[in-house]
C-alpha cells in the first residue's frame, strides 16, 4: 500500500511549485530584461554616436595642480614615447646623459635625473624646490600624502614596495632634520631582474 503524499509535496516534486493556476510558466529574467530593454528608446536615438568616446581613444595627460613632478606618471613610461611638452614641463631641458653599463643610461635634465633600463624609465631623482616636509613633498611629486610609516636612517626615510614601487627615498635637510631636500624614486630596480 502506498502511503498518503500531501499535494503539496506532490507539486514541489514535480516542479509545479511557483507555476501559474492556468499552466504557464512566468517570462525567465533574461526575458524579462530584454522586455524591459525593447521597451525603452534606443540610445542612437537619445544621443549622438560621436559624444560617446571610444575606448581606443587616448586622452592627452595633463599634470594635476600643485605638482612639481608626476613620478608615478613618468616612471615606467619609454622617455622618448613621452610627449615633448610633458618633459619639457616636468624635467625641463636635457643637459647631457651617460650611457651605463647592461643597456642604461642616466639622463641629466634641468630639474631631475632620470635612469633608464632598455628605454624605460626607472628611477627619478629630483631635488625638492625647498625644503620640505614629508607630506608636503610627496604630494608635490605625485604620491599620497601618507604612505604609512618608513624605514628612518640618520640620512633618509625609505619606503620599499609601496605604491606600485619598489623604493622611495626621501633625504634629510642638514639644516633641519625634520625638512626634506631631494626625492628618489626606483619603479624597479634592474639588477633585481638578474
Amino acid at each position: 500500500m502506498v502511503p498518503a503524499v500531501p499535494a503539496l509535496v506532490v507539486a514541489f516534486l514535480l516542479g509545479a511549485w511557483g507555476c501559474s493556476s492556468d499552466g504557464t510558466l512566468p517570462p525567465s529574467l533574461i526575458e524579462q530584461e530584454d522586455a524591459r530593454l525593447a521597451a525603452r528608446p534606443s540610445a542612437a536615438t537619445t544621443e549622438p554616436a560621436a559624444s560617446v568616446p571610444s575606448a581606443r581613444v587616448q586622452v592627452g595627460y595633463e599634470k594635476r595642480t600643485g605638482l612639481h613632478i608626476d613620478i608615478p606618471y613618468l616612471s615606467r613610461r619609454k622617455l622618448s614615447e613621452l610627449p615633448a611638452d610633458v618633459v619639457q614641463d616636468q624635467l625641463g631641458e636635457q643637459l647631457r646623459y651617460e650611457d651605463l653599463p647592461e643597456n642604461e643610461r642616466q639622463v641629466v635634465f634641468e630639474r631631475a635625473e632620470v635612469w633608464t633600463y632598455d628605454g624605460r624609465i626607472y628611477r627619478i631623482r629630483k631635488d625638492l624646490e625647498h625644503l620640505m616636509d614629508i607630506p608636503t613633498a610627496l604630494g608635490t611629486s605625485g604620491f599620497p600624502l601618507d604612505l604609512g610609516s618608513p624605514i628612518e636612517s640618520t640620512a633618509e626615510l625609505r619606503w620599499n614596495s609601496t605604491w606600485n614601487m619598489r623604493r622611495i627615498r626621501l633625504m634629510k635637510s642638514r639644516e633641519d632634520e625634520r625638512l626634506y631636500r631631494v626625492i628618489d624614486v626606483a619603479a624597479f630596480l634592474p639588477k633585481e631582474f638578474f
